[in-house]
Parts: structure tokens; sequence; C-alpha cells
């Protein structure tokens, strides 16, 4: 019968487990990283890391959510208050994308392959409140450029956070865009044109 952790045990092994999964796959990648390498850096039994995580692959999510919090908050950090236009706006798209490719969790997600892992072993309920998550974090920043003018206020703030997504996620196809830099300028521009108000 597994041991049974009181909830200081618990806390001090979850905190572990991110640690070690955070350096693990940092440093050889998601593919080569083993439930059995986590649990060695862990100082756990690798039967006790399932009574945390049903596979590596969730794991691997919450540290991606771990580390989206992180880059929405020093976007919010930067953005919020600060004067904004339609350059501005671009700015923070490309920030955005920017702070994705340099993170060593969040690039193992732009390859196609490990996504597509991920997204087959992590529930669908996880995806849904990982997008709802995203709209409550920069929904109020759309909202106050909608309320100083800034950005279209009649679109709904999900649909502009998710059109900020979906242009970050055109990274997962990089390689077959081709010439992805200058394409993304010209897309991030265009998207800024449309939600941006023709008054700044």
């Amino acid at each position: 019968m597994p041991r049974k952790f009181d909830d200081n045990e618990k806390n001090s092994i979850h905190n572990k487990l991110l640690d070690a999964g955070y350096e693990l796959f940092s440093q050889y990648g998601f593919k080569k990283t083993s439930v059995s390498d986590i649990a060695k850096a862990s100082g756990i039994a690798s039967g006790t890391f399932y009574s945390f995580y049903a596979s590596k692959e969730e794991l691997f999510f919450a540290l991606m959510e771990q580390e989206e919090q992180r880059i929405q908050h020093s976007l919010l950090q930067q953005f919020h208050g600060a004067p904004m236009n339609k350059e501005a706006f671009i700015v923070f798209l490309k920030q955005s994308l920017e702070l994705i490719i340099d993170n060593p969790i969040l690039k193992e997600v732009l390859l196609p392959e490990q996504l597509e892992s991920i997204i087959r072993k992590v529930p669908a309920s996880r995806w849904e409140g990982n997008y709802a998550g995203d709209v409550e974090k920069l929904g109020p920043l759309i909202v106050e450029w909608q309320s100083r003018n800034v950005v279209r206020a009649d679109l709904e703030p999900a649909l502009i956070v998710n059109l900020i997504r979906s242009l970050v996620l055109l990274s997962l196809q990089k390689k077959a865009i081709g010439n992805f830099t200058d394409t993304f300028e010209h897309l991030a521009t265009s998207v800024a044109q449309y939600l941006t108000t023709t008054d700044h």
C-alpha cells in the first residue's frame, strides 16, 4: 500500500517535482526526460510520482502554466498604465512571443511533436482551464486599453486574447512557414492595425 503523506510532505514533494522537472526538461528536453529521472532528482520512488501526476505530460503542463503566469505577470507589470498605441501594441505582441521562445519550458511546447504528446495525455478540461486563465489574466489589461480608447471596444476581451494567443501559436509552424521573423512582424502589424483605434 502506498505511503500516505501529510500536507507538509505533499507540499514539499510537489515543489521538489516542479523544481526537478524544470531543471531536467530545461537541460535535456521533454522527450529525453523520463519519470524515473524526475523521481530520482526529487528523492522519491517512481511509484510515488504517480500519486502526484498521472504522467510526465501532466507535470510538464503544470510547469507550462507556471511559466505562462510568470510571463503574463511580467507583461502586466510592463504594460499596465503605460502609453499605448498601434506601435506599442506591436511591441507587446513581439515581446510576448520572444518571452515564450526564450523560456526553456515553453519553447518545448513550440515543437509540434511535443505538443501532440502533451495534448493527448492532458485532459481537455485542463486545456480549457488554461485558456480561461489567459482570459482572466490578460482580460483586465484589454479592458483597460478599451477604456482608454486604445483598443476597439466593440470586440469582447476574450476574443482579443484569443487573437493574441493564435498569433503566438503560429510559431508552432515556423519551419513550415519559412522566414518566420518577417512573417510574424507583418502579421503583428496587421493584428495591431485591426485591434487598435484610429485615434491613437
